[in-house]
């Protein structure tokens, strides 16, 4: 099973710290699951108006970010563990 782990601003919109899902696929299918799961919020707070993932959004892919997998693309497996969370910024 993959584990979703949900920090910050994707917990209060979940409502929940995690989930496991079986799941093998690429992560934009994944995305879709979960907006189906948790609603539009969900969708919009991650990516922006071009589907592309907000500058402020962090993935984590077992500890890695994702973009370094192939970002959307990435490919997710059985035992992964992903961390959504929004970076904070000041000034």
């Amino acid at each position: 099973m993959v584990e979703i782990k949900f920090l910050a601003r994707f917990r209060d919109i979940t409502g929940e710290r995690s989930v496991k899902i079986e799941y093998n696929g690429n992560f934009s299918d994944l995305l879709n699951i979960l907006t189906q799961k948790y609603g539009n919020e969900f969708k919009d707070a991650l990516l922006n108006k071009d589907g592309e993932l907000r500058d402020y959004m962090k993935i984590l892919v077992n500890g890695e970010d994702f973009q370094t997998f192939g970002g959307l693309d990435t490919q997710v497996e059985d035992e992964d563990e992903i961390v959504i969370f929004q970076t904070i910024a000041g000034g």
